[in-house]
């Protein structure tokens, strides 16, 4: 949803009736690749896929555009046959998925976003389309285009009404943490990273009042007033499943009065019969009870110890989810990354290279494991090697096309290491160069001068590092000793 207008806050609520089917519905839905392609296409040639309801539009693959298309069409008549949407979008509606985030901040910019820099994706119900870029992380984008769809279809269901805030960004979160599960799409699953933060907040008294919330028409950007995120998606979520549902009907009747155009509270009255003070203990004390019992939800909890700086503890979770599911990716990937920056390599190494192995479309599993194996190598151990390093850094790349990070350490790898197969210093330079255009720090303009230096373009080192020095860098003389090394073979040429 576009955070920063609250006149896009008013995009109506979804109807009740898919929660109360059942908490886990089922809908037939193939998962979309994981991957985009590496051989990026410019957004102006960008591929189309057409369908009675969707035009997905973007320049990754032809392949995912089909995906997303058959998986959306599948959602929609779900939602039709569900809420008896009475009558059919004027036109397909776009969605507008972006290879890099540079080109969908642009594009977000240029259509009224500006705000743009936090955010994955959004549905803007003035221009009627939703748009996203394709990240490091396929679920996440996933993730995102469930939510942005759900404010869609609540746009559809209830054109007219002005719904509340909670409920709209309560239900789009409640669909959001779908997930695929044996080719179908699994619904009603708990959010563990907003529930814990939730959970927190209720022992440190730091919540809203549900009456405080219920009338909340716009979330501001602190720590605080994000909690009603979750807020209002465990409210959602309390409605579902308390006692088998016993709130349900009642939800559906405050839903069906808001599109009759009552006045929230007006209608919260008339529904349940009860004021928002009667519901609050009953709600909190539910939220406070729920229980972490997935893999999935140990995940969440660790990044959220780690994000905190709780690393043991971190640790400590990862490994309660992988009892769990010895294979859930995230978990090897958070707890190898763990382990990297603990400088504890072998295991590390041994926990990457599961966690490739059990989603190969992870680019930051890759990245890490490429480091890994360099710093093996350095240090003598026999299980780094510099071409399985080479390995994990391509793979990295051509998961993640704009993969800043990746391609400059590549390109150092390339300029520094002596090593016939590994003697690529063309490459270096187009991947530093590529580096460079997607993110200009000192660090990766050292990498191409570099890169410069190695292919005896000495003039072209120089004024790389010039560009570096100019960013004063905190390591200045590390920078200036570089650039006397290029001055020194343009003063030899």
């Amino acid at each position: 949803m576009k955070s920063s207008h609250e006149n896009l806050c008013r995009v109506s609520l979804l109807a009740w009736a898919l929660i109360m089917s059942s908490a886990t519905q089922a809908a037939e839905v193939k998962k979309p690749e994981a991957t985009a392609s590496a051989q990026r296409i410019p957004w102006a040639k960008a591929l189309k896929e057409s369908s009675p309801h969707f035009v997905i539009i973007t320049n990754t693959t032809q392949d995912l555009a089909k995906q997303m298309s058959q998986s959306l069409e599948q959602q929609y008549a779900d939602f039709v046959r569900r809420f008896q949407i009475r009558s059919e979008p004027k036109a397909p509606l776009p969605v507008k998925v972006f290879a890099e985030k540079a080109e969908f901040q642009k594009y977000a910019a240029e259509h009224g976003e500006k705000n743009n820099e936090h955010i994955a994706g959004y549905f803007d119900p003035n221009n009627k389309e939703i748009v996203l870029f394709w990240s490091d992380d396929p679920e996440d984008v996933l993730n995102t285009l469930y939510h942005e769809v759900t404010h869609y279809f609540v746009d559809l269901y209830m054109p007219k009404a002005d719904a509340p805030l909670w409920m709209n960004e309560g239900l789009a979160v409640y669909f959001e943490s779908s997930q695929f599960k044996n080719g179908k799409l699994e619904t009603g699953l708990i959010p563990y990273g907003r529930l814990l933060d939730l959970q927190e907040a209720l022992k440190n008294n730091k919540t809203h009042k549900l009456a405080a919330l219920l009338r909340m028409d716009g979330y501001g950007e602190n720590n605080y007033n994000l909690l009603a995120y979750a807020e209002g998606w465990s409210l959602v979520y309390f409605f579902a499943t308390y006692q088998n549902g016993r709130h349900g009907q009642r939800f559906a009747a405050y839903m069906d009065e808001l599109r009759k155009g009552r006045k929230p509270a007006e209608a919260f009255k008339n529904a349940f019969q009860a004021s928002a003070e009667d519901l609050e203990p009953i709600w909190k004390d539910f939220v406070t009870k729920l229980k972490i019992e997935s893999a999935r939800g140990w995940f969440e909890k660790a990044q959220a110890l780690y994000y905190d700086r709780k690393i043991d503890e971190a640790l400590e979770a990862c490994d309660q989810g992988l009892k769990i599911d010895p294979k859930f990716a995230k978990a090897l990937l958070l707890r190898g990354t763990i382990l990297y920056r603990l400088r504890k390599l072998p295991e590390a190494l041994d926990a990457l290279t599961k966690a490739t192995e059990a989603d190969p479309t992870q680019p930051r599993a890759f990245f890490y494991l490429a480091r890994a194996h360099e710093d093996l190598f350095e240090e003598g151990n026999k299980r780094g090697s510099l071409l399985e390093a080479e390995k994990a850094y391509q793979k990295a790349i051509q998961l993640r096309p704009d993969y800043a990070d990746a391609m400059g350490l590549l390109a150092w790898l390339y300029a520094r290491v002596d090593d016939p197969k590994l003697n690529k210093i063309k490459d270096g330079i187009a991947l530093a160069e590529r580096a460079v255009e997607l993110d200009p720090t000192a660090e990766v303009l050292d990498t191409l001068a570099e890169c410069y230096f190695q292919n005896k373009e000495y003039a072209k080192a120089v004024a790389a590092i010039d560009r570096a020095l100019a960013m004063n860098p905190p390591d200045k003389e590390y920078f200036q000793a570089q650039r006397k090394k290029f001055a020194a073979g343009v003063a030899q040429k």
